[in-house]
């Protein structure tokens, strides 16, 4: 026969055992977060996201960035849907930014190549980009885009999507969307796709330095050689 005594006893006995578990689970999953935040901030790329770049304001016009008097001009031709430039903007291109557009040495531009395997959301991607720009917000909404494509795929680059990038932004929302769903920029994507064709380019990221296409643009050693032997010839 159990007392009520004992069930008290048993009672307090399981509270403890149910709030020791508690506190060890809640344990658990709190060192393993920390874990992985310590994992994540070693494995980061370093540098500067190109958004957070302090430049004189005619140094950064359109989807370009730096001294326009520079002698030597970069150029990403990239797709915002692209795992490799997803990749090689997080390591190679805030390299570029902190080394040698800050210090002036060289003018960066981006230069929309969507990718016929990635459409129409590469479409879609590369109009917003110019839409962006047209309130002086590329740099930025280039981050935005990547960073979407990296967490959602193409799911994240549908229109409403695409708007609620600008409103996060601080971008005149009414303009944006007008400016998307009027195909304003068409065009503009199109001239870009047959420019990367004259150039025989067909696979993304190209990167090519005063015009001459780099074999492998996450080669940063190569790239800073010839940046370097650029410059210091224009000197």
């Amino acid at each position: 026969m159990t007392t009520s005594a004992s069930r008290k006893g048993r009672t307090g006995r399981k509270a403890g055992s149910s709030s020791l578990n508690y506190w060890l689970i809640g344990a658990g999953v709190f060192f393993i977060a920390l874990i992985g935040l310590v994992i994540w901030a070693n494995n980061r790329p370093s540098g500067t996201p190109a958004s957070k770049v302090d430049l004189p304001a005619d140094w950064v016009t359109g989807m370009s960035m730096g001294d326009p008097a520079a002698k030597v001009v970069v150029q990403a031709w990239e797709d915002f849907l692209c795992p490799h430039c997803q990749d090689w903007t997080a390591t190679v291109e805030p390299k570029l930014v902190d080394e040698y557009v800050k210090t002036g040495k060289i003018r960066f531009e981006y230069h929309p190549l969507p990718l016929q395997g990635f459409q129409p959301a590469s479409g879609m991607a590369a109009h917003s980009a110019f839409c962006a720009a047209d309130q002086n917000s590329f740099w930025p909404y280039h981050d935005l885009l990547f960073a979407t494509a990296a967490s959602r795929g193409q799911a994240g680059f549908s229109l409403d999507v695409l708007v609620q990038n600008a409103k996060e932004l601080g971008l005149d929302t009414a303009q944006f969307q007008q400016c998307m769903t009027s195909q304003q920029h068409s065009a503009d994507v199109e001239a870009s796709l047959a420019e990367a064709s004259q150039l025989g380019l067909s696979s993304t990221p190209s990167l090519l330095i005063n015009g001459k296409r780099m074999g492998n643009p996450f080669d940063y050693a190569t790239i800073q050689a010839e940046i370097d032997q650029l410059v210091g010839a224009a000197q």
